[in-house]
């Protein structure tokens, strides 16, 4: 897991990527410090505790939100015939595209975004995902396509599934139904789409300072309820619904 941090280039920031291990290190030092120069002991107290919320945090970031890593597939369910043709909507700097491809050897993906700059990744472009892709051994399967997941420039059935995984639950409402169709255009009847989107539990509330709880994208889960009655009206049935850590997942199949 530790090599991984520093392999690709995902493009996040260094508070996301190093920050709780920085604070770890940094309030464990002062921790050793107080305790041997007899500082009150409230005061060592306090530093152990920010180190172990620091040490829990690195963790939680790494294992769990997996945020400078190829991102892993949440369900096994998901191309369990290992092979096709994939789409991945708001693909970025290729955290699930590379992911895939490493679980599923066979599969091609076709990875598309806007590529305007967004959550703090300014600078990502196509060719940061096809360096990952290449640092991964996998650049030889996937094509690159700057596109909008609300209006795709495929055909009709084109793919045998789609993904998004953290993309296309940051569109507003009306945007992730349009998107939703869009995906239910493109991919075949029978096919798959796996969306993935941040659950808010136990890791992410650990990794997450408590003045940003249940605010923005940190804050809260997505509406299963809603978001079931969507995939159903843009031409899916529900044919998964799961968490594992900071993750909440739909699997479901074109009608």
């Amino acid at each position: 897991m530790f090599t991984s941090w520093f392999r690709y280039d995902f493009g996040y920031s260094w508070p996301l990527t190093l920050g709780h291990g920085l604070v770890f290190a940094a309030a464990l030092a002062l921790a050793a410090i107080a305790a041997w120069r007899g500082w009150r002991p409230w005061l060592v107290g306090a530093f152990a505790v920010v180190a172990g919320w620091g040490l829990a945090g690195t963790v939680a970031m790494h294992h769990a939100v997996q945020i400078n890593e190829p991102v892993r597939l949440p369900t096994q369910a998901f191309l369990g015939s290992g092979s096709g043709r994939v789409l991945d909507l708001g693909a970025g700097s290729g955290r699930a595209t590379v992911g895939l491809l490493l679980a599923r050897p066979n599969v091609r993906v076709t990875a598309v975004d806007l590529y305007r700059g967004y959550y703090g990744i300014d600078d990502n472009t196509a060719d940061r995902l096809r360096r990952n892709a290449a640092t991964a051994g996998v650049g030889d399967r996937v094509e690159v396509r700057t596109a909008d997941m609300r209006q795709l420039p495929f055909g009709d059935g084109e793919f045998d599934a789609a993904m998004s995984v953290a993309a296309i639950d940051h569109l507003r409402w009306a945007d992730v139904e349009r998107a939703m169709r869009e995906a239910a255009r493109v991919v075949r009847p029978g096919g798959e789409f796996l969306v993935v989107s941040l659950n808010v539990d136990l890791w992410v509330r650990t990794a997450v300072p408590l003045p940003l709880h249940g605010h923005g994208y940190w804050g809260r889960s997505p509406d299963r309820e809603r978001w079931r009655q969507a995939f159903a009206r843009s031409g899916f049935d529900v044919k998964e619904v799961g968490t594992g850590p900071a993750t909440l997942y739909w699997l479901v199949t074109r009608r």
